[in-house]
């Protein structure tokens, strides 16, 4: 693996097993509740971090993931127009099922790093359908940076949990 794909897979594993730990004990209510004043609860947002691992190895790879993973990550129901909301997950979530998709889209997102090469860095992806094209180190840097947001977005709704006990 070149270097800047291990920086990232690292970073990401670092993400995946604090994911795994916030989330484990929670349960299908705890995962789909939504505090005033947001917009997701953590199960959306772990389906998130999934799906755009996901739709990141799709642009690197150069082909789509298998349509049940697709599903399994909401993919099929985006849609593409900037700033619109992400899609709700499903009711009756567990953390366990949540974990599974996450590791899932972990795996596709490796096998594409693992397959990139030095020349790959020079390659650009649109951010977005029609949006302006970025190197692919951007999205290694965005990998990490995602979950990382995210994983303080579950953190906070953790708070509103503890506040309703």
């Amino acid at each position: 693996m070149i270097a800047e794909a291990r920086a990232c897979s690292e970073q990401l594993a670092f993400g995946l097993r604090t994911i795994q730990g916030a989330i484990r004990d929670l349960t299908p209510e705890q995962l789909a509740f939504v505090p005033p004043g947001l917009a997701n609860s953590i199960a959306t947002l772990v389906l998130h971090v999934a799906a755009t691992e996901v739709v990141v190895a799709e642009q690197v790879l150069g082909r789509r993931a298998a349509e049940d993973l697709r599903r399994a990550v909401l993919l099929d129901r985006y849609t593409p127009a900037p700033g619109a909301p992400i899609p709700a997950a499903d009711p009756g979530e567990t953390a366990e099922s949540l974990i599974g998709k996450l590791e899932r889209a972990r795996a596709e997102v490796l096998g594409a790093l693992e397959a990139l090469t030095p020349a790959d860095l020079e390659r650009t992806f649109p951010f977005r359908p029609g949006g302006r094209p970025q190197p692919l180190t951007f999205f290694l840097q965005l990998l990490p940076f995602h979950i990382a947001s995210h994983y303080g977005q579950i953190a906070l709704i953790k708070r509103f949990l503890r506040q309703d006990t």
